[in-house]
């Protein structure tokens, strides 16, 4: 296990492959911007490639299935932690498509970053709200990488 405390995401990776901080740290330095929240807010990342997502996603979603992102939204007075979010990078990796697995994290973060800011895709009108700002930061990021490069 290999464990990162970085100013804004805290990432456990119970995986044997390395994916670098920033790739994380950009999409909630972004979203702290965009949403106005504390510039002092963290979260907690996990990575994993067990399978142990199908435990997690049974006990507290009822589902007995893989998923690729879990969010848990952290509601702790006076600690700014916004929640803990776990993707398995197996089923990243098989859905990824034409993106690499990097991007494909990345996609599976903000996706999980806005359920902790409670944007939600279970109803057809918040549905709608939380795709359009998924695809508005994925437009930025790769805007951001862009004029870098």
């Amino acid at each position: 296990m290999n464990t990162l405390k970085n100013k804004s995401v805290i990432i456990e990776n119970h995986t044997n492959k390395y994916f670098p901080s920033i790739i994380f740290e950009n999409i909630l330095e972004m979203l702290v911007k965009e949403e106005n929240l504390p510039k002092n807010c963290f979260v907690n990342l996990e990575l994993s490639d067990d399978s142990s997502i199908r435990e997690l996603n049974k006990k507290y979603l009822g589902r007995n299935e893989l998923t690729d992102v879990i969010s848990f939204q952290a509601n702790i007075p006076e600690v700014p932690l916004l929640g803990d979010i776990i993707i398995d990078i197996n089923v990243a990796d098989i859905q990824k498509g034409t993106r690499t697995l990097e991007e494909e994290l990345q996609v599976l973060f903000l996706h999980g970053v806005l359920h902790l800011l409670g944007y939600d895709h279970l109803s057809t009108p918040k549905n709608k709200t939380m795709r359009i700002k998924e695809k508005k930061y994925q437009e930025k990021l790769k805007e951001k990488f862009r004029t870098r490069g």
